[in-house]
């Protein structure tokens, strides 16, 4: 796995970029983009979003906010399954 610090997130790939993650400290969040079809993820309101029509920097077509520890557990399934898909 590689990483690549770029000037509005980090981007996380293997051979192509599985993940992007913006670090909001003002509004105390973590927003992940993941490489993952959103019509296979049962949508929880705050935590997961279709990105598809919706501009944003990096890649990826789910959004994932993690504000703790409880939304990191959560989000890593998803992590692992556009890890995989990469």
């Amino acid at each position: 796995m590689q990483h690549k610090v770029l000037q509005f997130y980090f981007a996380f790939k293997r051979i192509k970029n599985f993940c992007c993650v913006e670090i909001k400290n003002t509004e105390k969040k973590v927003v992940l983009y993941l490489k993952v079809d959103p019509d296979t993820v049962d949508f929880v309101a705050g935590f997961t979003r279709d990105v598809r029509k919706i501009g944003h920097f990096g890649t990826g077509d789910l959004e994932v906010t993690v504000r703790s520890m409880a939304d990191l557990e959560n989000a890593k399934p998803m992590m692992e399954r556009s890890y995989e898909d990469a």
